[in-house]
């Protein structure tokens, strides 16, 4: 594997720059969701996307950054990987709480959260993390919003949906990007790993912005 080029100790410094800055963003952005919100429940809502976001961007920068020793290197990957599982459920929350309610709000929140957390307990228990399987359950998971359709877009409309397959796709051809592991630019500087973290980056703007416009503030008639 070719040497990554360091920027004093820090390792993969884009990686760690670039997410450590969208953790700072996401904590004005969970405080911009609470204030939109109108009741109790949906701020609890926002507030648990807006953790999953910063508990994500959080343990990605601090993991691609900091030289661990190999034993926490291991550790920090398995969370890492967690926070992709807990973002994916993090983002369904507004949505099944505030827009769906009932029946499909129930169902939504039971089906993403169990099964992201049956993602991380199998992380947890795992010595190493594959990262073909995470890829493979969180992509799931976030594609099983194909079934929404037809209720968001009765209650929030079509603007909604379109922004939320929007960052959909652009999570999914950073996942393809990460099993295939291409692009291949700059290697040791800038590589599809890091186009793959601007892709969650712009995905998760995407949601965050389709949060604030229609979520948070839908009032059921």
């Amino acid at each position: 594997m070719e040497s990554r080029a360091r920027l004093g100790k820090m390792e993969n410094p884009v990686r760690g720059f670039l997410h450590g800055s969208a953790a700072i963003a996401s904590i004005a952005g969970t405080i911009l969701l609470i204030v939109r919100a109108h009741s109790l429940s949906g701020r609890l809502a926002v507030s648990v996307f807006g953790l999953s976001l910063i508990a994500l961007f959080t343990t990605s920068s601090l993991y691609h950054a900091v030289p661990w020793r190999p034993a926490w290197k291991a550790r920090m990957q398995r969370l890492d990987h967690s926070m992709i599982l807990l973002l994916v459920a993090g983002s369904f929350t507004p949505i099944a709480v505030i827009v769906l309610g009932g029946p499909w709000g129930i169902a939504t929140m039971a089906v993403v959260w169990g099964l992201a957390v049956f993602g991380m307990g199998r992380l947890a228990l795992a010595k190493n993390a594959k990262t073909g399987t995470s890829i493979a359950l969180s992509t799931t998971i976030g594609w099983l919003g194909l079934f929404l359709i037809v209720p968001l877009a009765q209650r929030v409309g079509m603007g909604a949906v379109l922004g939320i397959a929007a960052g959909g796709l652009v999570y999914t051809i950073g996942m393809v990007m990460m099993v295939t592991q291409r692009p291949r630019l700059w290697p040791r500087v800038f590589s599809y790993h890091e186009v793959f973290h601007i892709l969650v980056i712009v995905a998760s703007a995407t949601h965050w912005m389709v949060t604030y416009r229609w979520v948070a503030p839908y009032a059921a008639a």
